[in-house]
């Protein structure tokens, strides 16, 4: 099973790795008005399915505050001076993604009264943030891909992760949040320019809702020559066609867990 938090509620699905097409995926909405904390609480108590025993439970923190370092500098002594650097509160609790082919970590914080209810109501959850596995199984699709240099861009209701690869080597990630469409295609353009990235050469991969991606599409056009969908894995589709509905990182995850 796996959980995704996301600022606004949560999403969750669960498979059963031996039985195909058992994969399904529920979304819950949050009352705005409520602390988040009451809130989740209140899902749980609301669903059994989060009472269930299986054989491993995710938490994906999506839009949870983060950094990513090189794993020689990531020692956990130096987590709070790394996040501080980066004007990210310690306060919460930080936590860690290797990145053992990249070289790298992702370091994050998650509110501490989630972490410990998430903690207390589940069994042995594995927190991770939804970067990691865009950073995992999007580079891996870059080695894949032509030479050149790579920018992925996953779009989610609350902002876009820009992620470029040279091969499998990390250039560039960062994340933005948006209100329309217009501010996607600034920092769209504004990254590939400061990344010196070429328009005929190199590519971009978008991810996100349909037409949102296509309205962005046909302007980017005007700047840069090849421009594709992200690949979904071909793996997911055997899981149940409910996997579509996820956003890109919790199928993403899903398939390289």
């Amino acid at each position: 099973m796996s959980i995704r938090l996301r600022p606004d509620g949560l999403s969750f699905s669960a498979y059963d790795p031996g039985e195909g097409q058992s994969f399904f995926y529920r979304e819950l909405s949050f009352d705005p008005a409520l602390p988040y904390i009451d809130s989740l609480k209140e899902s749980f108590f609301d669903n059994e399915c989060f009472a269930w025993n299986y054989k491993r439970t995710d938490l994906l923190c999506a839009n949870s505050p983060y950094i990513v370092v090189p794993a020689w500098l990531a020692e956990k002594t130096e987590w709070h001076r790394l996040l501080d650097f980066a004007y990210i509160s310690p306060s919460s609790r930080c936590l860690d993604n290797p990145l053992e082919e990249a070289g790298a970590e992702v370091l994050f914080t998650l509110d501490e009264a989630v972490y410990e209810f998430c903690a207390r109501s589940l069994a042995n959850p594995v927190f991770t943030h939804s970067l990691t596995p865009e950073l995992i199984m999007l580079g891996k699709q870059a080695m894949g891909l032509p030479a050149g240099r790579h920018l992925f861009a996953v779009i989610d209701r609350h902002g876009v992760d820009l992620l470029c690869f040279n091969a499998s080597k990390l250039l560039f990630a960062n994340t933005f949040a948006y209100e329309q469409a217009e501010d996607i295609l600034y920092y769209l353009l504004y990254a590939w320019q400061q990344l010196q990235l070429d328009q005929l050469g190199d590519t971009l991969s978008l991810s996100g809702e349909t037409a949102l991606c296509s309205q962005l599409t046909e302007t980017l056009r005007l700047y840069i020559r090849q421009i594709s969908p992200v690949d979904i894995p071909s793996k997911a589709y055997l899981l149940g066609g409910e996997i579509m509905q996820a956003p890109l990182d919790q199928i993403l995850f899903t398939v390289c867990e």
